[in-house]
């Protein structure tokens, strides 16, 4: 290694050895993604702290090379503490369930993909909250990662205290530390592609896609049948304000022009009446009585009674009170809202499904920031009030 680099890897091995003390009692974690930065980062955390050997979890969901987990077993022949999980529910799950397809702005696939895992880990090891975990992420130097990260942040959309040491290192040094320091091989999929992205990834350049496309042929199909459905099948293509050179299917799917989808006025659909009372009490006609979740209300327990598909609350804020209407008709039980609340929701893996046990109405849950189903479902419920 030359100079520049040398100085760099001391320094961060210097770092992370001052920094690893202050950790006890937390529950610290190494986000690995078969990628050469989570790589680097984990082979300089294992120098830094020896003799131990914080986990690494990585994800494995049902739109990521099948190569990966072969490669993990290397590594783990090379010494690495790996734990391969899967998220609550894959990709086509979700997508089933009503979730929109990935796009540019606020892609849900980082959260429920591989998020999900994370809080779940640290449900099982004891932690309270997000906060009592330590994430490590292997996010390499560019001008777009100093501009937007530190070397020690708050992941906002999980919750995390995230440290990235990786900042400094360049891909040429990330690289070469690897080789001559470690010796350690490298993902086989990076003989095909430059990045350990899954397969289908919305970011696809000529060479991944005809890459997939051979040896991906039924989930390409799966993935991208899927988008032609909600966007053309359904007639909203019509919808979009773009001109009509925009609107074809070679822009939207070969060009992965369904990326920079934005949310149109008629992906929304009533999915619940509201109507006031004078005495101040609010009701919420619910379009499909399917839709009724009453776990959802746990937070106003003893405050609202049921009717049919009648749902009617007393001395509750309007406020929250179409919070808990939005999240439970956009529910998509994928289990994220976990995030929120570590005592009282569990996602169950044999039903797929999440529970609600043991709320103590503290009140954290009453937005809809961290709804998924909320943020992300393709055909949002919208409640509209009754107007005569």
């Amino acid at each position: 290694m030359n100079k520049v680099l040398a100085g760099k890897v001391h320094d961060t091995i210097a770092h992370l050895r001052a920094i690893w003390p202050r950790l006890e009692g937390k529950y610290p974690f190494i986000a690995f993604s078969t990628g050469k930065d989570s790589l680097a980062m984990a082979a300089l955390i294992y120098e830094a702290v020896e003799p131990a050997k914080p986990i690494c979890i990585y994800s494995h969901h049902d739109l990521e090379f099948a190569s990966n987990l072969e490669y993990l077993k290397s590594l783990v022949g090379r010494g690495f503490f790996v734990k391969t999980v899967r998220p609550f529910l894959e990709y086509f799950e979700l997508m089933e369930r009503g979730i929109s397809f990935l796009t540019l702005l606020e892609a849900w696939c980082i959260p429920l993909l591989v998020g999900t895992t994370f809080l779940e880990h640290l449900q099982q090891q004891g932690a309270r909250t997000p906060e009592a975990g330590v994430m490590f992420r292997g996010i390499s130097g560019s001008e777009y990662s100093h501009r937007f990260h530190g070397w020690l942040e708050k992941n906002q959309t999980l919750g995390l205290p995230c440290f990235n040491p990786m900042l400094k290192f360049s891909k040429a040094e990330i690289l070469e530390l690897l080789k001559s320091r470690y010796g350690l091989p490298l993902n086989p999929i990076y003989r095909h592609m430059d990045r350990t992205y899954c397969v289908c990834c919305y970011t696809s350049d000529a060479k991944r896609q005809k890459y997939l496309k051979e040896h991906y042929p039924e989930e390409c199909k799966r993935y991208y049948g899927q988008i032609e459905k909600l966007i053309f099948e359904s007639g909203l293509i019509e919808k979009l304000p773009q001109k009509q050179a925009f609107k074809t299917r070679q822009e939207k799917l070969d060009k992965h022009g369904f990326a920079h989808w934005h949310r149109l006025k008629p992906q929304n659909v009533v999915g619940a009446i509201k109507h006031r009372f004078p005495s101040g009490a609010l009701s919420y006609q619910i379009r499909d009585p399917t839709w009724i979740e009453t776990k959802h209300l746990e937070p106003v327990r003893g405050r609202w009674t049921r009717k049919a598909n009648e749902l009617r609350f007393w001395d509750v804020p309007e406020r929250t009170c179409d919070s808990l209407i939005k999240r439970m008709i956009n529910c998509l039980d994928c289990g994220f809202c976990i995030r929120e609340c570590f005592s009282a929701r569990k996602f169950d893996r044999q039903t797929k499904r999440l529970n609600i046990e043991g709320c103590i109405q503290c009140g954290g849950c009453l937005g809809v920031k961290h709804c998924m189903g909320w943020r992300h479902r393709f055909w949002r419920r919208i409640v509209t009030e009754e107007t005569r």
